[in-house]
């Protein structure tokens, strides 16, 4: 056998292993993304999946061409696997301008005439940017500094840092605090939340606190995990502080607590606006956020915040919200604290804070609607559902045909559309006083 033979041959294989791959994730993410693996591909998929026409359907064209130039039954289901896989690629941005016409109405609907006479000057200008998809939102970095690994806490056993994002001017600016996800066991600062949102927010005259809290040792969780217990084992290796000592849910909100505190303490040093403060996370950030958020004012968490803060508004990514549906063996260890186990978990579900806190401000959720690792149904639309039904202040964009985590490439249609939609809401609630 020649070379040439040789390499063609690779070449085919190397062709039908792509398009078998290809297909593979395409059938998972349209019919099984209730599945781990699923959940999985549909963070990732939707935001790549076109850019990556070009090797499957050149893949195909090499097939065709190497192995069914005479065969038009191969013709055909290779010209069809690589059409069905390309529609069902495009299919997320087909369903882009349903998700921003129901974004449109959800803030008309909230907001009136304030949203529609609302001044936009320097803000995105439109939720969406194929532009931007493929080369980045833009962001003005000579706007703000950004110091990292700043101390706010030592317990004795673990130290505490923080990065702040400082726009440039004489302050005071408007506070975001960012809490970074991890399903409470792994997660960090920095690169583990989402950097570039930060950023942006920064160069829009925020000051932005990205901060470590503590994380949960996933040993002492024991079957919780379901056999995940090694995976996620690594992965903290990875990306997570050599925490000394592991933090409940109770343990954590009270890191975050204090770090509030710290800057009451120190507000005009970091030129923090505490009358003005949006608390922002993801996933289980997300739900820390919703603690913070509802909480802050609950005697639940007497002592535990800033005095001084007024939460103007919560924005929580894809959160976990009533934490009795997930009731197990997981959040049985998570959650022990000062109070029996079943108010705890009533104490750290927004579901139950929204009908026990006298301070409610407003939120704005964003989720994708493929998403099962956070039940979208079950944890963000029924929550939503329920807020609306009692009369409070909150708002919910869906990123349609998005799974978790839509936002870790900042810059594909999710964090595009939720960008635009957080700059607005933030906007016309410090137009209202909070």
């Amino acid at each position: 056998m020649n070379l040439k033979k040789i390499l063609r041959y690779l070449l085919l294989f190397l062709c039908y292993s792509n398009l078998a791959l290809f297909l593979i994730i395409t059938i998972i993410y349209l019919f099984f993304y209730h599945t781990i693996i699923g959940s999985i591909i549909a963070i990732v998929y939707p935001g790549i999946a076109p850019l990556l026409c070009l090797i499957y359907i050149l893949s195909g064209i090499i097939i065709i061409r190497f192995s069914f130039m005479k065969n038009k039954k191969g013709i055909v289901i290779v010209s069809g696997i690589c059409i069905f896989i390309f529609l069902v690629s495009i299919i997320p941005y087909i369903s882009i301008p349903f998700g921003i016409a129901a974004a449109e109405d959800e803030m008309i609907q909230t907001y009136g005439a304030a949203y529609t006479n609302l001044d936009t000057t320097g803000m995105r200008p439109v939720p969406y940017s194929v532009f931007d998809n493929l080369f980045g939102i833009p962001i003005d970095e000579s706007k703000f500094t950004v110091q990292t690994d700043i101390l706010y806490l030592n317990n004795g056993n673990d130290s505490f840092y923080f990065d702040w994002y400082k726009p440039h001017g004489a302050g005071p600016f408007p506070v975001i605090i960012a809490l970074h996800g991890g399903g409470w066991v792994i997660g960090d600062k920095g690169t583990g939340n989402c950097i570039p949102f930060n950023k942006y927010f920064a160069s829009q005259g925020y000051v932005v606190f990205d901060i470590q809290y503590g994380v949960y040792d996933i040993s002492e969780i024991g079957e919780g995990l379901a056999g995940f217990g090694d995976f996620f084992s690594m992965i903290r290796d990875i990306i997570t502080p050599p925490y000394n000592q592991s933090y409940t849910i109770q343990q954590q909100v009270e890191n975050i607590g204090y770090f509030t505190k710290m800057l009451e303490l120190n507000s005009s040093k970091y030129y923090a606006d505490l009358n003005n403060v949006f608390v922002v996370g993801r996933s289980a950030g997300g739900h820390m956020a919703s603690i913070v958020t509802y909480g802050y004012k609950n005697p639940l968490f007497a002592g535990n915040f800033s005095a001084s803060m007024n939460i103007t508004g919560g924005i929580w990514f894809y959160p976990p919200t009533n934490l009795t549906k997930l009731k197990s063996t997981f959040f049985d260890n998570m959650l022990q604290g000062s109070l029996p186990l079943d108010i705890q978990y009533d104490k750290f579900s927004a579901s139950f804070l929204i009908d026990n806190s006298t301070v409610v401000p407003p939120v704005i959720l964003l989720a994708g609607e493929k998403d099962m690792m956070v039940n979208y149904q079950a944890q963000v639309l029924d929550f939503y559902q329920y807020a609306k039904g009692t009369g409070k202040k909150c708002l919910l964009i869906t990123i349609p045909w998005a799974g978790h985590g839509f936002d870790i490439n900042y810059q594909t249609y999710g964090g595009q559309i939720a960008t635009y939609y957080i700059e607005r809401f933030m906007a016309l609630e410090l137009l209202s006083g909070g």
